[in-house]
């Protein structure tokens, strides 16, 4: 009943009018399309990877200082990247792409560390563990692999999803890691054992990314039904609590504010939404940006939210200001 009420109170409670795409600021020297963002641990910079088509050409790295100035452009992958991510402490960053490898670069150096290879396919997200110790990778192969950061030697191989993995995240702990995949389920697997400890269903379509809340209480996850469920729970044991309605098409990217309390999430519909988690309520939304949403993502700060985008022409990155949540109350 409570999933049911709050998916109504998303769908009726707007509390603002949505912002006009004039409202929001832009990286101007970002042109090409961006599939994957990323902010530095200190919120001083931004990485935006993706390149000129999804495929055939180079993909492109970024490193943009907030001001719009450009830091490195790191040059590797031979076809589209994928992802991108930060090491906790900033000094390393990792991509991976539809050249089915992943690369680690020094942020200080801006040059190519390691080049890890083993998935035997297009390799969809990378993540680090909070103590940066283990980096994990998700593949169109089906697998999730495990790779040791210090001397980029892969630690294990985990299998049980059927179809591509699109995304990984390690718990705050560092103890679950939770994958999203095609197969249109959440898995959760025991980090230190190597083994599945559950999977999460609801979704009527590909799950296209899952995440812990800062707190670890909650896994939040969007897909191709253009919906996002969160889950509330710890260890094995999880509900489905929320299911948020709203976008037009596929939602691709999900991100929590650094207090748990906001979801921000970008669309194929080319909108980018806060939810209160609350209420369940949608209650900052853009109008259409100038192109499909792949990645959000809260500033360390809380501030403001970045999505990267696939424009045909303009900026493929743009910055939407966060406003507190309103005293919304749900039916």
């Amino acid at each position: 009943m409570l999933a049911k009420t709050l998916s109504i109170t998303a769908a009726l409670l707007l509390a603002v009018a949505p912002l006009s795409a004039d409202q929001l600021t832009g990286l101007e020297g970002q042109k090409t399309w961006v599939t994957s963002l990323a902010f530095s641990p200190d919120g001083k910079s931004l990485a935006a990877v993706g390149g000129q088509t999804l495929l055939y050409r180079p993909g492109s790295v970024d490193i943009w200082s907030l001001d719009g100035k450009s830091i490195a452009k790191l040059e590797g992958h031979t076809t589209a990247v994928w992802s991108v991510a930060f090491s906790p402490n900033g000094k390393l960053l990792a991509t991976s792409g539809y050249d089915s490898s992943v690369k680690l670069w020094s942020v200080a150096d801006k040059k190519e560390t390691a080049s890890l290879e083993g998935h035997k396919n297009w390799v969809l997200d990378t993540t680090f563990s909070n103590d940066g110790k283990i980096l994990a990778t998700a593949s169109e192969d089906t697998t999730i692999k495990l790779w040791n950061v210090s001397d980029g030697k892969e630690i294990a191989t985990l299998e049980g999803h059927s179809a591509t993995v699109r995304s990984a995240t390690f718990s705050p702990d560092d103890k679950v890691l939770a994958t999203a995949s095609h197969d249109q389920t959440v898995k959760l697997w025991d980090v230190a054992q190597r083994k599945e400890i559950a999977t999460l269903k609801g979704h009527a379509g590909w799950v296209m990314s899952a995440i812990f809340s800062p707190d670890g209480k909650r896994i939040a996850a969007c897909g191709a039904d253009n919906t996002v469920r969160v889950w509330e729970g710890s260890g094995s044991s999880w509900r489905d609590a929320i299911t948020l309605r709203g976008h037009r098409n596929w939602v691709t990217s999900v991100s929590f504010s650094p207090d748990g309390k906001i979801v921000a999430t970008g669309s194929l519909d080319k909108k980018v939404k806060l939810w209160d988690l609350k209420t369940g309520a949608d209650y900052e939304s853009t109008d259409a940006l100038e192109g499909g949403v792949w990645s959000v993502v809260f500033s360390p700060d809380g501030k403001s939210v970045a999505a990267g985008l696939q424009p045909r022409e303009g900026e493929a990155v743009k910055f939407m200001p966060v406003k507190p949540v309103p005293n919304l109350r749900a039916f």
